[in-house]
């Protein structure tokens, strides 16, 4: 799983604007193996991954079909799941109260997402590729934080060249 990481991390880092249905993908893909981990207990690896893929390329195809619903669904499921991770990375965790905060997160992206559509595309994209960047490898904390504040700043910046190159 950790080149797979490494591999949608890398792409949605530098191309998370250009390719939107590869960031929808991608947050299913991610969404899809967290959540089969937790729910296909004592199955091999591989279902996990397979339930991903699915996750994934269903997230992936309905962009090109229902466009506005999808970045918009992309906008809260990443929105919602970078609130979680967040708050796990600060120690807090979210608790009893995960869903609440992953609502809270997640309609903070799509109304983002609505508003601000490529910025907000450009900076969760570079958040959550470098986030899974980050977990591929297996840092100290110190180390960690600096790295993955980096590949932000990295992805922000690759991401908003290409923006400008586009217009």
């Amino acid at each position: 799983m950790d080149i797979l990481r490494l591999i949608l991390g890398a792409a949605l880092l530098t191309m998370g604007q250009r390719l939107y249905w590869l960031f929808i993908g991608g947050i299913g893909f991610v969404l899809g193996f967290d959540l089969a981990k937790h729910f296909v207990h004592g199955q091999p690896h591989h279902t996990a991954l397979v339930i991903a893929f699915f996750v994934g390329a269903v997230g992936a195809v309905l962009t090109f079909y229902f466009q506005k619903v999808a970045i918009l669904a992309g906008g809260f499921i990443a929105g919602g799941y970078l609130f979680i991770e967040l708050l796990r990375e600060l120690g807090k965790g979210p608790g009893n109260y995960y869903l609440l905060y992953f609502i809270l997160g997640g309609v903070i992206g799509a109304i983002l997402m609505k508003v601000l559509f490529r910025w907000t595309l450009i900076v969760l994209s570079s958040f959550i590729g470098a986030g899974l960047i980050i977990r591929s490898f297996h840092f100290g904390q110190g180390l960690a934080g600096t790295l993955f504040i980096l590949l932000v700043l990295t992805g922000i910046i690759v991401q908003a060249v290409l923006l400008g190159r586009k217009s």
